[in-house]
This record gives structure tokens, sequence and C-alpha cells, in this order.
């Protein structure tokens, strides 16, 4: 395995794997900077999955936040808290720091350069990353505000998710990956009881124009593929 191997192989890696690939081991027992890389990259994951988690208020936390608000001064806190048996327990500490870890993580590859020729090689690649990576997330893509911006962070763009609602889509999880050589971002979707992956990834990496207003549809290998393009992010969607 070389670098340039190795940088595929950590893009597209299933982060629960306890067990790292042999060859993965030796190369990183030779090369300190994939090393160093894979360290790196293993943190940010491991952020992006807190950022999605919600956690279970402590029994009794929500009552006692109601009486200590109750003899607050009602014009200094005008919102009041809905109370709720599951609400994100993120201070602004927590959330400093996820953001920091996602700034102060170098990107892994080289900046955007042209990689795709044509639509049906974004479709072609797209069935590939679904069909190889089409299981269920193990967190909730509830409130994805801080995890959006931990993989803006690292991708060097601004990752905006569609308006699932309009394709008749809810969000199920999401993470980082690799389009081909591209970094791109990748999130679990699920459209009448079938799961299904969203890939977005920048324009930069496109050899040819797309206007924003046209959407590609094609079927490949028994899926139904949407691309298009809009505000410098190409979005491909596959069921």
């Amino acid at each position: 395995m070389d670098c340039k191997e190795f940088h595929h192989w950590l893009s597209n890696r299933n982060i629960h794997e306890c067990v790292l690939p042999p060859e993965v081991t030796r190369h990183m027992a030779l090369c300190h900077e994939c090393e160093r890389l894979f360290r790196k990259d293993n943190t940010l994951e491991q952020a992006l999955v807190k950022a999605f988690a919600w956690e279970d208020l402590p029994r009794g936390l929500s009552d006692r936040v109601d009486l200590v608000l109750d003899h607050e001064d009602k014009t200094i806190f005008p919102l009041r808290l809905k109370r709720s048996a599951r609400i994100i327990l993120a201070s602004a500490s927590v959330v400093t720091a996820l953001v920091m870890i996602a700034l102060a993580v170098p990107a892994f590859f080289s900046s955007p350069s042209p990689e795709f020729k044509n639509l049906p090689q974004i479709s072609r690649q797209a069935v590939a990353n679904h069909l190889l990576d089409n299981r269920p997330m193990d967190f909730n893509a509830r409130d994805v505000d801080h995890a959006l911006a931990l993989m803006a962070g690292e991708l060097g763009f601004e990752v905006s998710l569609p308006d699932l609602s309009l394709l008749d889509s809810i969000l199920r999880g999401g993470k980082l990956c690799a389009l081909g050589n591209c970094r791109a971002a990748y999130f679990v979707v699920e459209k009448q009881g079938k799961t299904g992956s969203l890939f977005i990834m920048s324009a930069g990496h496109l050899a040819f124009n797309m206007p924003d207003s046209s959407r590609f549809t094609t079927r490949m290998d028994g899926c139904d593929i949407q691309v298009w393009q809009d505000k410098g992010q190409v979005y491909a969607m596959v069921f």
C-alpha cells in the first residue's frame, strides 16, 4: 500500500471497525505522515458522531430548571425552556471544542481539482459508493448544525443540505467520505421506508459546466440517481 491508496482507504473506512487491515498497519508503521493523518481523521470522525448524538436528561432535571427560571425576571429570560424528555445537552464549551477540532485539523487532500468529466461518471461513482456503504448509522440526525460546521471545516466549503421535504426524504445520519478521489459529505436518507445515499461535493471537482437549474436523472445497477448543482455544490442522490 502506498500513500495514495492509504488516503483512499482513509476516506472510505468504516470507523466502527476495531481491527485495521494488515496492509494499513504496515503502511502507518513506515509512514509517520499517514499515521498522523489517521489519528486526526479518527478524532474528527468521533467528533461528528458526538455532534449528531442526543442524550437523555437526568431524571427531574427539567423540572428543576423550570423552578429556577420561575424565579428569574421574565424580561431577562423571554424565551422559556420547553419541557421535554429528550433534549441535546450541548454547552457552549462543548460546541466550541467541536468546532475548534474541525478548524484545527488541516485538509487531508489538496484543494479541489477537476475530477469528473461528465454526469454519468458522477452517477457511476455515487452508485458504487451507495452499494458499498449503504448501511444504517448508529446515531440520530435531528440537529445537524454543528456536524455540518465540522464537515465544512474539513472539506473547505459550506455544506448545505437541500430541502429534503421537497425530495420526499428524511435524514438519518451522515459522515465524511470520498467520491473517487474527491473528498465529500455523505448522508443516509430515507424515502418511503427505503434507505438511500446523498453525496455533496464541491463544484470545483467538475471538469465541465453544469448550470444550477439543470437536474440529471438516470438508472444504474438497479438504483435511481439524481445529480444537480446549487450554489457551488454538487448533489448526488441514490435510491
